[in-house]
């Protein structure tokens, strides 16, 4: 095995146990509910094989569905941004990039800030679409995915440079 691969264990149980004991525990005003776990789809290595990938964004959505009793509906939503990862990351990085693990620091913050915005939105609207599913409440859904979306970026953010900056 190599340091990889644990790294990405590590954080995958780390990202679960965060937001089934921490994150699924806020809901401010029955609106905001950070999604933490969704850091993983984010900065999961590029050049590692897809098949894998997706697999893992299924197994860390299905690990917070069995917690929240939701049905499914993180595992389906966490697959289908692990699925267009790849044409998000070349809109916001280009058609060039070419590095073994996505480091987010290394570029502008205004283009990670749009990377991270734009899995979240995606992921956050099939979620709420999902679990309302019914367009008489489409207003609520829009207040839903909206307020999520901007606590779930801040967190994730948060996550990636506090990190960044105990490794210095």
């Amino acid at each position: 095995m190599n340091n990889l691969f644990i790294k990405n264990i590590f954080l995958f149980i780390v990202l679960v146990l965060l937001q089934v004991l921490v994150f699924s525990n806020i809901g401010y005003l029955g609106y905001a509910n950070p999604m933490v776990y969704l850091l993983f789809v984010i900065i999961y290595p590029y050049r590692e094989f897809k098949i894998p990938f997706l697999f893992a964004a299924f197994l860390i959505g299905l690990s917070i569905d069995i917690f929240s009793n939701t049905g499914g509906i993180h595992a389906a939503s966490t697959v289908f941004v692990a699925y267009i990862r790849s044409v998000i990351l070349r809109f916001v990085f280009g058609n060039n990039f070419d590095f073994q693990e996505i480091k987010l620091l290394q570029y502008p913050p205004a283009k990670v800030f749009s990377y991270t915005t734009i899995m979240v939105v995606l992921h956050h609207t099939l979620f709420y679409f999902l679990e309302i599913f019914n367009f008489n409440h489409l207003f609520t859904t829009f207040v839903k995915i909206g307020v999520s979306s901007v606590f779930t970026i801040v967190v994730c953010l948060l996550f990636v440079y506090i990190f960044r900056s105990q490794k210095k």
